[in-house]
């Protein structure tokens, strides 16, 4: 019987193992942050007998019991939102809505706030937004791209070859590039984004795999969370752990300039108001 199998089945656990394991099994988010200590407080135990149960189950320690066993509770808990058969609406409303939490969970737990904080510095500095995706990452690229657009940065996204290639053979200044790939083996991305990196633009990738060739040669690796069980619903996971990532650069980047950004916005409501508003030139 594996540890998740034996927190599953409580029978051979004492009382304090069993409000230990049952904290686990109701609280795995939670759970994946907190050190033995606080586990123990919150299940009226001590940090002793939360030892105890770790080597109970197998583990030398309380980190090893956590990394193992708390990912595959997360990992369980996240296949229950994998679609069925004949979804029912209300099933499928919940199912994603929870399936969309639990990614940007996952997502958040492996971003760091000092990366965060220094890619939204390249991009406050540099004029120039670009993006390198293809397929259904492009999709969400293009999103990316429309708000840092509100921020005043000219941006582009780049899903072609040769305009992927002739850019990076161009080294433009004041760029900063964002090569999205859930593998990170994409031979065209990884040729764009190594010539790039070499002439000194700042390339930032977006991935699930941290340890890809793409992520070995940027300068920041943002990790996409990737359940690939999932399948053919891959795309949903990766995009939403996407979205996450660039909206929360989005938001860093308005905060940095936040008046001046106001002010171009406020611009373009006063030229959409007067000039750009389909609806006043409508032919009835």
């Amino acid at each position: 019987m594996d540890a998740l199998q034996q927190l599953h089945d409580d029978r051979h656990f004492s009382e304090n193992e069993r409000s230990i394991a049952h904290y686990l099994l109701d609280y795995p988010e939670e759970a994946a942050h907190i050190s033995s200590r606080e586990l123990a407080r919150r299940t009226f135990t001590s940090a002793s007998a939360v030892l105890r149960f770790c080597k109970k189950l197998g583990f030398e320690n309380y980190n090893d019991f956590k990394i193992s066993v708390v990912s595959e509770l997360k990992s369980a808990d996240l296949a229950s939102t994998m679609i069925a058969s004949g979804e029912h609406a209300i099933t499928a409303m919940n199912k994603i809505a929870a399936l969309e939490a639990q990614v940007i969970a996952e997502t958040e737990r492996k971003l760091s706030a000092e990366d965060v904080e220094r890619i939204a510095d390249l991009i406050h500095r540099a004029d120039y937004v670009d993006f390198f995706a293809r397929d259904a990452n492009a999709a969400t690229a293009t999103y990316a791209s429309h708000n840092f657009t509100l921020t005043g940065k000219i941006s582009s996204i780049y899903q072609n070859m040769d305009k992927m290639v002739y850019l990076s053979f161009l080294a433009p200044e004041k760029h900063v590039a964002f090569f999205v790939s859930r593998s990170g083996t994409d031979h065209t991305l990884l040729v764009a984004a190594r010539q790039l990196h070499d002439h000194g633009v700042p390339v930032i990738a977006v991935t699930a795999s941290p340890d890809s060739p793409l992520a070995r040669m940027s300068s920041y690796v943002l990790q996409g969370f990737y359940y690939p069980e999932f399948e053919k619903f891959g795309d949903v996971v990766f995009d939403s752990a996407m979205k996450y990532l660039f909206d929360v650069l989005f938001v860093m980047t308005f905060s940095k300039d936040y008046e001046k950004i106001q002010r171009l916005n406020h611009l373009y409501d006063k030229v959409y108001a007067t000039e750009l508003d389909r609806s006043k030139g409508a032919i009835v």
